[in-house]
């Protein structure tokens, strides 16, 4: 069939309508690649917080330490005090581990000092015989722990020892009052919480004083320690606040990277800048008319 002038013609609108959406399609590709590269999409393309069992420690959970606590039970009363896992875990676990063997049950405060300290731990005091308290452990000794966050405040649990350093056993103390002047040279590995008036109470009960010298600091009537329980430790961790899920569903369009996203807006602006050439170039409108008729 030959060509005719009106066919000419309309290949003519053609090619100018044809460079004209070409410009704008160009137009459209550069403002989709814009956001492709835009900080909103590199925002949408960071990782989803990670499910509370992927979490680790600083990214969307808090991780805290639950010190181990003893619970201390005597004729006057309980004592509940906190332990120093972190900074005397040698100590703690000692203590920890005499009391989980019972080796605590049914033993005598042996030395009582007003204003300074109460004293148990010696399987000696068991017996009858008060000439012996205070000699006694367990069956073997730790050795001397330090730490500068942990000083004689009034209520510290403390190791009692010889004058060896390292030869602290099952002996330890209870401070009646701050006593500093034991820093550095005696391990501190927890502190009363609750029954320091039990404290006070066992501190100002009497003691044989100067008519028995051998045992000056010894009570006159038993101060009994009934047992002691020790709850472990343990590490306490917390999820965030907030969504730990993409709120777009993980797919070609969202989720995970966050691309899709991007990519879907992209098509959107290309696809409105089609409608726009379409509603706003008469050329465009026609030539799309005019082929529709031709089909």
């Amino acid at each position: 069939m030959p060509r005719t002038s009106g066919d000419d013609k309309l290949m003519a609108r053609g090619r100018h309508l044809g460079t004209m959406v070409a410009r704008s399609w160009r137009w459209a590709l550069v403002a989709a690649l814009v956001l492709l590269l835009s900080p909103a999409a590199t925002v949408a393309a960071m990782p989803t917080p990670a499910r509370d069992d992927d979490i680790a420690d600083g990214e969307g959970a808090s991780r805290e330490w639950v010190n181990s606590t003893a619970y201390i039970s005597t004729n006057f009363g309980n004592i509940v005090a906190t332990l120093a896992d972190l900074d005397a875990p040698i100590t703690v676990g000692n203590f920890a581990g005499l009391a989980d063997d019972n080796f605590y049950d049914n033993m005598k405060w042996h030395r009582i000092v007003d204003d300074f300290v109460i004293q148990t731990g010696d399987p000696n005091s068991r017996d009858n015989n008060p000439y012996n308290d205070g000699t006694g452990g367990s069956t073997q000794t730790i050795q001397l722990e330090i730490s500068e966050n942990l000083t004689h405040l009034d209520g510290a649990l403390g190791m009692a020892r010889s004058t060896d350093p390292n030869s602290a056993s099952s002996q330890f103390y209870i401070c009646d009052g701050a006593q500093h002047g034991l820093d550095g040279d005696y391990a501190v590995f927890g502190f009363v919480v609750e029954g320091m008036d039990v404290v006070r109470a066992i501190a100002s009960v009497e003691v044989y004083g100067n008519r028995r010298p051998v045992l000056s600091q010894h009570p006159v009537d038993d101060v009994w320690l009934y047992d002691v329980e020790v709850e472990a430790g343990y590490w306490n961790e917390t999820e965030a606040a907030g969504p730990t899920e993409p709120v777009v569903p993980a797919g070609v369009f969202g989720g995970g990277s966050g691309v899709g996203g991007a990519l879907l807006v992209a098509v959107a602006v290309i696809v409105v800048v089609g409608m726009f050439a379409y509603w706003r170039i008469p050329q465009a409108r026609r030539f799309v008319r005019k082929v529709l008729r031709r089909r």
